[in-house]
């Protein structure tokens, strides 16, 4: 793409959608395929297949759960320890004596609270030897046992999916849908491991914030409030048609996050990161633990205002990668699975439940947002995808046959936006315009979702929701998770970050207790 011209786009859009349907056979790894380096973009460009870009996925994850420099002995965060040769620095991590892995580079990235802390002091850099976290009531310690850590790099504070469910594992009981209890009543307390989500940003991402070189313009400016956040999504919100989609200069005061570039060394180059990462509690009777990259996390508990903050050694079982580069300046979307938290139907080995949003004043069922259904992955990985991942396996095993990421699969990426397709479209173009991770992405809306969402219990209807600057189809109606991006991050003023465009409600932000907070059904934006 360059400096993303029009014609270069209308060809990504052409090539790309032709490349989605055929086969990967003649793929192979790049040398030096398993290093410490965060890849700034894709090499092959815009035209890149979807096997280039699984590619390029599976680089960002070797690279991001590289073990980390240690930020309590060096006090920088976000660094790999280059040092360590492949073995030492990915493929044979293993656990401590109390179930902990070491710390890899994402882990150490700035939490969202760290963005955006509630009482509006965000730090003034990025590197730390510990986070900081700052909610607008802050939780007590838990009681009755051990005394816990408040400033663990893996902060569990949202428990919802995106507001629209709760998802579990190893359930013991069905979760009754609405529709099946008596009028009036309200829905039974669910069962099951909860799983728990957190998010974070990386060093471009941040300084892009905090301004560094004129903190008077920072989005996070402790001396308003963020105001000057609210002001730039509201200017961004009105000149997307011109300038959404892009990494060329631009005289408007929009917010624009930085653009991996491969011809940008160091720091400048590596383009904004984002991480959300899934977590649950793992039980030695049903789950193999030693398929599951494990860390001692922090997570909550209790009525909202009165939480209590608690430790304990959960498993990673899924994790979303997004960057935006100058090849894709809408973000390139990838995410990963553990193996065996899902393998498709018919079987279902950690009994995985969620439960849909449920409206409902005083205790009293007023009607369902969606029914509960059954847990299964509404379109199958894509071809390109699962044979990426075979070869990637196979290149992990090689060296180390008991290495913890074999247990860990790419679902599948996407880069270039395109158009609804049609419901008989090949198998590999429906999955990947519904890209969705069933960990995290689990209920009809998330694993369907395409330029809109649900309110109430009235679906909006399809609306355009990604602006791609010269491309002549732009804006988008995208699906899955870019399309899920652009409708809460771009289309709301963030450029496909929907941390940047929640931020100015961090004064009020509380985290999620594992135990009683019910969904934060996201407002629509349109």
């Amino acid at each position: 793409m360059g400096k993303g011209s029009r014609s270069s786009h209308v060809v990504t859009l052409v090539l790309s959608q032709a490349l989605w349907v055929l086969p990967a056979s003649a793929q192979t790894l790049p040398p030096n395929f398993i290093n410490p380096n965060v890849p700034h973009d894709v090499p092959a460009g815009p035209t890149a297949t979807v096997a280039q870009l699984a590619v390029f996925a599976w680089q960002e994850f070797i690279a991001l759960n590289w073990v980390a420099m240690n930020p309590g002995t060096t006090g920088l965060r976000g660094r790999a320890n280059a040092l360590l040769n492949p073995n030492a620095g990915f493929l044979n991590v293993k656990p401590d004596g109390t179930g902990n892995f070491p710390l890899v580079v994402w882990q150490t990235y700035r939490h969202k609270n760290e963005l955006f802390p509630a009482d509006g002091n965000t730090a003034s850099m990025f590197d730390s030897t510990a986070p900081t976290y700052k909610y607008a009531t802050a939780p007590t310690a838990a009681t009755g046992g051990p005394i816990p850590a408040f400033n663990l790099f893996n902060n569990l504070d949202e428990t919802s999916q995106i507001g629209l469910d709760f998802m579990y594992a190893n359930a013991t009981s069905a979760i009754e849908p609405p529709s099946a209890l008596p009028s009036g009543a309200t829905p039974p307390a669910p069962t099951g491991v909860r799983v728990a989500f957190e998010a974070k940003v990386n060093r471009a991402l941040f300084n892009y914030a905090i301004n560094p070189s004129n903190p008077a313009l920072a989005l996070t400016n402790p001396s308003n409030n963020y105001q000057n956040l609210t002001t730039r999504i509201a200017t961004t919100k009105t000149k997307l048609p011109t300038d959404g989609g892009s990494c060329t200069a631009t005289t408007d005061p929009i917010i624009q996050l930085p653009c991996g570039s491969n011809t940008t060394a160091g720091d400048a180059g590596e383009g904004a990161i984002e991480i959300k990462s899934a977590w649950r509690k793992l039980d030695p009777t049903k789950d193999n633990i030693s398929h599951f990259f494990t860390r001692k996390v922090l997570y909550y508990s209790g009525p909202p205002a009165s939480q209590q903050f608690n430790n304990d050694v959960w498993g990673l079982v899924a994790l979303h990668i997004i960057h935006k580069t100058t090849s894709f300046p809408n973000f390139v979307f990838a995410t990963w699975e553990q193996v065996e938290d899902y393998d498709g139907p018919p079987t279902d080995p950690q009994y995985l439940a969620f439960q849909n949003l449920v409206i409902a004043k005083n205790g009293v069922l007023l009607s369902p947002l969606l029914p509960n259904i059954a847990v299964t992955r509404a379109h199958p990985i894509h071809s390109q995808v699962a044979a990426t991942n075979t070869l990637v396996h196979n290149a992990f095993t090689a060296q180390n046959s008991a290495t913890i990421w074999q247990y860990y699969q790419l679902v599948g990426v996407q880069g270039t936006p395109m158009n609804e397709p049609a419901a008989n479209a090949p198998a590999d173009v429906l999955s990947y315009f519904y890209l969705a991770n069933i960990m995290v992405e689990t209920n009809q809306t998330l694993q369907n979702f395409v330029g809109g969402a649900p309110t109430g219990v009235i679906a909006v209807p399809h609306v355009t929701n990604v602006y791609l600057k010269g491309s002549s189809q732009s804006p988008f109606i995208m699906g899955g998770c870019q399309g899920c991006h652009g409708f809460q991050g771009q289309d709301a003023g963030g450029d496909m970050s929907v941390l940047i465009a929640r931020g100015a409600r961090a004064p009020t932000a509380l985290p999620d207790s594992i135990d009683s907070s019910a969904p934060k059904f996201p407002p629509p934006t349109k």
